[in-house]
């Protein structure tokens, strides 16, 4: 049996511009969530909705609270790259 494979714990936020309404963006990670779940993939779903780089340090500190350490960053409706590229460096 192997013994180092790690445990992957993934979590999925979204991100979005701020010219959208941010219920866009939650109902399609939920969608995309539920999805994972009905396939048998277990994922922590972030409740923070990425805008800007204030909200990626949010989103950052609620998954590693959360003990995740894989992260899927979901485009809700296009959202702005400098904060989704800050949150994969996280």
């Amino acid at each position: 049996m192997l013994k180092n494979i790690p445990k992957v714990r993934p979590a999925i936020v979204a991100v979005s511009r701020d010219c959208f309404v941010k219920s866009l963006a939650e109902k399609r990670r939920r969608a995309v969530a539920e999805a994972c779940r009905r396939n048998g993939t277990e994922l922590y779903e972030a409740q923070t909705i990425v805008e800007n780089e204030a909200d990626m340090l949010r989103a950052a500190d609620e998954v590693k609270r959360a003990g995740c350490n894989a992260l899927v960053v979901f485009l809700g409706n296009f959202g702005p790259e400098t904060p989704e590229t800050q949150l994969a460096q996280h």
